[in-house]
């Protein structure tokens, strides 16, 4: 017997529903299925896009900081080489730059030569002023004893002026303009300077000279100390006489190798030394 409960037959299978009661009919707002596959705006995209702004950031910082270090090296070579144009002699009163180092390295052994060289003449002028003065103690000249004063006031200044200091600036100004006539100019007066050595070696007392001649008659005549510092006296001056050769044959020979060292180079400048000159009178007078 069938019987029906609300259109459903009492004798139905309450399992037999084909409906599954745990399949949802419709996504719902918590369904997995309802999320999309959408490309995804956060996670690793953004990190990716952190860090390359990082690098980026980080090369900016890095190439700012080697520009700065840049800046700072060129502003200490600056202030190095205004340090370096300042005055630096006499020592006492600095009114010229006398820097071996500004010299080109390979001739700075030439230039340290000749500065030792000028300075062991103006000992020489030293020492002939004090044989000179023992001397007169003697029974010397006081011609002999005002001439080596004059020797020491002035030779010591004109040598440096007319010879040395040419020449140092020739070296610094090597491959320039200027360097030949500078050359030059050493040549002409460390020749007269090589001639005044020689006489002031030959040693004729009365003419200011401490040398040979004038020592050998102190210790002729028994006067010990005086002949004594004759005798050092004559040294440096026969040292000066055979140094000056020395050093004049190694800048010559040192002139002879650079074809910018000619005596027509020093010859033009020379002549555009001379107009600069009239031009500079022509303006001021």
């Amino acid at each position: 017997m069938s019987s029906h409960y609300g259109g459903q037959p009492l004798d139905a299978n309450p399992f037999a529903d084909p409906q599954n009661p745990f399949q949802q009919s419709n996504a719902s707002a918590f369904s997995l299925e309802s999320v999309g596959r959408a490309t995804p705006t956060g996670g690793a995209a953004n990190i990716g896009a952190y860090v390359a702004d990082h690098d980026r950031r980080a090369q900016e910082l890095e190439q700012k900081q080697r520009e700065l270090e840049a800046r700072e090296r060129q502003l200490q070579q600056r202030e190095a080489e205004v340090e370096q144009l300042k005055p630096n002699w006499p020592p006492f009163v600095p009114i010229l730059v006398h820097r071996i180092e500004l010299i080109p390295p390979e001739q700075q052994k030439a230039a340290k030569l000749t500065y030792t060289y000028w300075l062991s003449l103006v000992v020489a002028l030293v020492l002939n002023f004090v044989v000179s003065l023992l001397h007169l103690f003697v029974g010397g000249s006081v011609g002999g004893l005002i001439s080596s004063a004059v020797f020491l006031a002035f030779i010591s200044i004109f040598s440096f002026v007319l010879w040395y200091y040419p020449i140092y600036t020739g070296w610094r100004r090597l491959h320039k303009r200027g360097a030949a006539l500078l050359f030059y100019m050493f040549f002409i007066f460390f020749s007269f300077h090589i001639i005044f050595c020689l006489y002031m070696a030959i040693g004729i007392g009365a003419g200011g000279s401490g040398g040979l001649y004038s020592t050998i008659k102190l210790m002729i005549e028994h006067h010990w100390v005086a002949g004594i510092f004759g005798i050092i006296t004559s040294i440096f001056w026969i040292f000066q006489l055979v140094g000056g050769l020395v050093i004049f044959r190694l800048i010559w020979n040192f002139k002879n190798g650079n074809s910018e060292i000619s005596f027509a180079n020093a010859k033009t400048e020379f002549q555009g030394l001379g107009a600069l000159f009239k031009l500079f009178r022509a303006t001021t007078g």
